[in-house]
């Protein structure tokens, strides 16, 4: 098996409008390698432009393969119905993996591809050649690419709000004890005892009626 990149051009083939489109087989120009490339050879679909970068993997089906016109005119031409068969070798496969673009700057840090040989290729051609190893590689990093999981919408933060536990102020401090609160001053008088003559202080008046004259009515004369 053999690995090769086929480049698509955004100015003239709709390749990400193609890619959303869940028919695999697809058809593509061959302007150089028609010997070599073979039945189930891996091609990788690279994207020119801006992103760029390999988008998905195909499988070849046949080359050269003679394609009918609507094999061309698939509708994803740019203007629709612009490409006429004017290559001599066609390749025929279907689209085994699609997936987020790996963009240049990406594949450059996979271990291993440091020196691709794609980016030291003729840009304008169509069709590119790559090492046993170099495919190896890069079907391996898109399996685990694949198999990442995609990344979560990060959710809308929610504002911390303080619990003030009981017997805590609002910046979490403990609340000191509550001092208790000092009876209000009561002006004293001094009052004289009908029952004994006595004189007594206004505030002791109950407990002088109590203990001194148990169970009898006890009135108070003011002093002026």
């Amino acid at each position: 098996m053999n690995y090769w990149i086929f480049k698509a051009n955004p100015e003239k083939y709709r390749i990400d409008a193609r890619l959303l489109d869940p028919y695999p087989h697809i058809t593509w120009a061959v302007t150089r390698y028609h010997d070599r490339i073979q039945k189930d050879d891996t091609v990788f679909i690279w994207r020119g432009g801006t992103p760029r970068g390999i988008c998905a993997v195909m499988l070849i089906d046949a080359c050269p393969y003679e394609p009918e016109l609507e094999d061309l005119n698939d509708g994803f031409e740019i203007p629709v119905g612009s490409v006429l068969p004017g290559p001599d070798h066609w390749a025929k496969g279907h689209i085994t993996q699609r997936f987020a673009l790996i963009e240049t700057s990406a594949i450059k840090k996979i271990p291993g591809l440091e020196l691709f040989s794609f980016f030291a290729a003729f840009q304008q051609a169509t069709n590119f050649t790559l090492t046993r190893p170099e495919g190896s590689i890069l079907l391996e990093y898109i399996e685990k690419h694949k198999s990442d999981p995609p990344p979560q919408k990060p959710e809308k933060p929610v504002k911390a709000v303080r619990v003030v536990k009981p017997g805590a102020s609002r910046s979490g401090r403990p609340l000191q004890p509550a001092t208790p609160a000092r009876p209000a001053m009561v002006a004293a008088t001094l009052l004289k005892c009908d029952s004994c003559g006595r004189f007594v202080v206004s505030t002791d008046t109950d407990r002088h009626a109590r203990e001194s004259h148990p169970g009898e009515h006890v009135g108070w004369m003011k002093l002026k």
